[in-house]
Order: C-alpha cells, then sequence, then structure tokens
C-alpha cells in the first residue's frame, strides 16, 4: 500500500531524518565477587576491561568508566531508554564470568569452582550534569591518602 503525500511532507520527510530517541540514561553498576574475594590480579583486572569493552562495544551499550578493585567492579554506562539496565548487566557479567574463569584456569581453583561474579550487583542513576563528578568519584574511590591503592582505573574511548 503506498501513500501519496504532499509534497512538502515528502520533501520534509526524506531531507530531515531524526534519530528515534534523544536521551540517554546513565548509570552506575557495581558488582563483586562471590563473597567479597580478592582474587582480580592485575592481569585479570587488564583482561576484564577488555571483555567489559567488547561486551558493551556487541551489545550497544555506550561505556564511559570502568573502575575494578581486587574484589569488584564499577562500571559507568549510558542506555538508550529502550535498553534495559538488568539486561546489560547480565550480559557483561555472564560474558566476563566464562571468559575469566576459561583464560585463567587459576580463578576456578581460587573460586572453589564457582563462578566468579555475586549473583547481586547495585545500580544507581547518574544525570548528565552529574557524569564529570561520577567519574572523579570513581577515581578517588580507590586512592588512598597521598597515593594510588592497588586498582585500575580505566576510562573508555571516546
Amino acid at each position: 500500500m503506498e501513500l501519496d503525500m504532499a509534497p512538502q511532507v515528502k520533501h520534509a520527510l526524506e531531507t530531515r531524518w531524526e534519530p528515534v530517541y534523544r536521551s540517554q540514561l546513565h548509570y552506575l553498576v557495581t558488582w563483586s565477587t562471590r563473597g567479597r574475594r580478592p582474587v582480580l590480579k592485575d592481569k585479570h583486572l587488564q583482561a576484564l576491561h577488555g571483555l567489559i569493552q567488547s561486551a558493551c562495544e556487541e551489545r550497544d551499550v555506550e561505556l564511559i568508566d570502568v573502575v575494578a578493585g581486587h574484589d569488584h567492579v564499577h562500571v559507568l554506562l549510558a542506555l538508550r531508554p529502550s535498553q534495559s539496565v538488568a539486561s546489560a548487566v547480565r550480559e557483561i557479567k555472564g560474558r566476563t564470568t566464562l571468559a575469566l574463569m576459561q583464560d585463567h584456569p587459576e580463578l576456578r581453583v581460587w573460586m572453589k569452582g564457582n563462578l566468579l561474579w555475586d549473583e547481586r550487583y547495585a545500580v544507581e542513576t547518574v544525570s548528565p550534569q552529574r557524569l564529570d563528578r561520577a567519574r572523579e568519584r570513581l577515581a578517588h574511590s580507590h586512592r588512598a591518602e597521598g597515593e594510588w591503592a592497588p586498582s585500575q582505573v580505566w576510562a573508555a574511548a571516546s
């Protein structure tokens, strides 16, 4: 079925395209290892960053920041309103735990055969005006007085 439109409407539709969404929702997601065991060493943290970044790219989730310690991970995400934060977190946690346990078998021993991540996670919404403040808070939350604590801070490529 073809609809005849007024020439002005047809021209406007052909020349002016706008995205379906105009906003992004920002979330700070935090999860930990099972039992908050400090099993993530520097090599695991480096691998974890790459895994989180690739999972976000595959799911069309904008990764803003990742900060990881030896027993927990903070991820700052931007999602479209049509995307679910629960689905994004499930995908990221699922992919990273399987890949880390496969590539680093010592984690399976240290975790006594269990999955790496605890099933719980915390989500905090962040307004666009407070993104810089949230990034600063993440960077400083892992710093001891006058020195950096043993954690990794990565900024997503923009």
